[in-house]
């Protein structure tokens, strides 16, 4: 029994890191109908930076915490005006823009391991304590940290959507961007605006993971990867279906490699993929298929 709570906690703790990096992905898609594959390198540079300006210049954690997120914030929106605008303009279909942000991926690998080189860099705790004891069950205080953000972003984001004009502005334009924009928004600018808010977001998520997994130049794909299956899960249409399915994908990974072994536990997750999206193609998360406002 102890054996299962650690895995449990564990799974909880890993799935928060899935989840603050599939709210990216889930908050462009809101507002372009279209994914950003940079997003993982996004947060990996995120882990990098905050070597940088925690680790090398010696910032508090809070200020690093918030430089992180402007400079990502900023690598967000050069990657929708080298990426999405040009293609935005000559009226390209999105399947494209997938690509084109793949590309962006590549390049801010290429960047990262030309900047920081290949080894993986160590991050110390920002917390006085390491590990925070849940009863019985030790977990690392990192992982508490991971969890409090996910959930604090997610409730940032439905207030934004919900209550604010520029909120709803953004979920009008995915829904459906052609009476949108015949109203007069500028959705263009609205996407813009959308990849800059997905780069506080990944910046966001390389700060609070930093400790956990370091600063690896290389991780970006598995991090685009795993999120992406964790939005599948719990479906693309909102970012509670992120935080579902960033879970589901935490717990699927802990279990799986307590009780089958840790070369298993990728095998475990997109097993679960598949066997959820063949039983209900919409996502855990989705009430129907369509889309919302």
């Amino acid at each position: 029994m102890h054996e299962f709570a650690t895995a449990f906690v564990s799974g909880i703790g890993i799935g928060s890191i899935y989840c603050v990096v599939a709210l990216g992905y889930s908050f462009v898609y809101r507002t372009t109908a279209s994914f950003n594959f940079a997003q993982g390198q996004a947060v990996v540079l995120g882990t990098l930076l905050t070597y940088t300006f925690y680790m090398k210049v010696g910032l508090p954690a809070v200020f690093a915490g918030i430089a992180v997120c402007i400079v990502v914030a900023g690598i967000g929106g050069l990657t929708e005006r080298v990426a999405i605008y040009p293609l935005v303009r000559r009226g390209d279909e999105t399947l494209k823009w997938l690509m084109s942000t793949l590309g962006m991926a590549v390049l801010f690998t290429g960047a990262s391991l030309r900047i920081w080189g290949s080894q993986i860099l160590g991050i110390r705790d920002y917390l006085s304590s390491p590990v925070t004891h849940l009863g019985s069950v030790r977990i690392s205080s990192s992982y508490v940290l991971a969890f409090a953000v996910a959930v604090a972003l997610a409730l940032a984001i439905e207030v934004f959507q919900r209550f604010t004009f520029w909120g709803r502005i953004m979920r009008a334009v995915g829904d459906n961007r052609i009476a949108v924009e015949l109203a007069g928004v500028n959705v263009i600018r609205m996407g813009f605006w959308a990849f800059v808010l997905s780069g506080v977001l990944a910046g966001a998520a390389g700060f609070v993971i930093g400790p956990v997994t370091f600063a690896d130049p290389n991780a970006g794909f598995s991090f685009a990867i795993l999120s992406f299956a964790a939005l599948a899960i719990g479906g693309f249409q909102s970012h509670w279906g992120a935080m579902v399915g960033g879970f589901a994908v935490g717990l699927a990974e802990s279990i799986g490699g307590t009780y089958l072994g840790l070369q298993y536990q990728n095998l475990v997750v997109f097993g679960m993929l598949v066997l959820i999206l063949l039983i209900r193609p919409e996502g855990l998360a989705t009430a129907h298929p369509a889309r919302q406002v």
